[in-house]
């Protein structure tokens, strides 16, 4: 290899590395917040702060961590329902607060799961099925998410669950 060659690799490499560095820095969310959450029982809290630097799609939703058995799973979507059956539903309170002032503070019932996701927590591979809360979009400023359970729900017990507050983009 000839030093022109040379000194034209190591600028496409450089040109390469930049261009994958501003790819990631533009596509990735401004938000993704995962909290475990036992929607079992009531009075369980999840809080989350996070500062909007430009208005946008909020997504807030639980997460239920699913079995790896065919047995478990049938029985965990009786519970959990989908996008036919409604499942056991949850009562929760979503409140949001904007730079201190409450924009939102309302009772939500959530029923059905309508998609799966996979994460890691604590070095472990999570598959789950997602059940939304709301979608919102926020404007700039300095928030505070709260999602609190209102009542007991049996058949939830023992089922780990996250609450998630995210970035959400449908066009993407």
């Amino acid at each position: 290899m000839n030093k022109t060659q040379h000194h034209g690799q190591k600028l496409l490499q450089k040109w390469l590395l930049i261009t994958m560095l501003f790819c990631l820095s533009a596509c990735s969310e401004p938000v993704v917040i995962r909290q475990p959450l036992d929607v079992s029982k009531a009075n369980q809290t999840a809080t989350a702060q996070f500062t909007v630097k430009n208005t946008g799609t909020y997504r807030f939703a639980l997460m239920f961590v699913t079995g790896s058995t065919f047995d478990v799973l049938e029985q965990q979507f009786a519970i959990f329902g989908d996008i036919h059956e409604e499942g056991v539903p949850i009562d929760m309170r979503l409140r949001v607060l904007r730079d201190g002032v409450s924009i939102l503070d309302q009772d939500v019932r959530t029923v059905g799961t309508y998609w799966g996701e996979v994460f890691i927590r604590d070095e472990r591979r999570l598959n789950t099925a997602v059940r939304l809360i709301r979608i919102l979009e926020l404007s700039p400023g300095s928030y505070t998410i709260e999602a609190r359970t209102t009542s007991d729900v049996e058949s939830f017990r023992g089922i780990e669950s996250y609450v998630e507050f995210s970035y959400y983009n449908p066009k993407h």
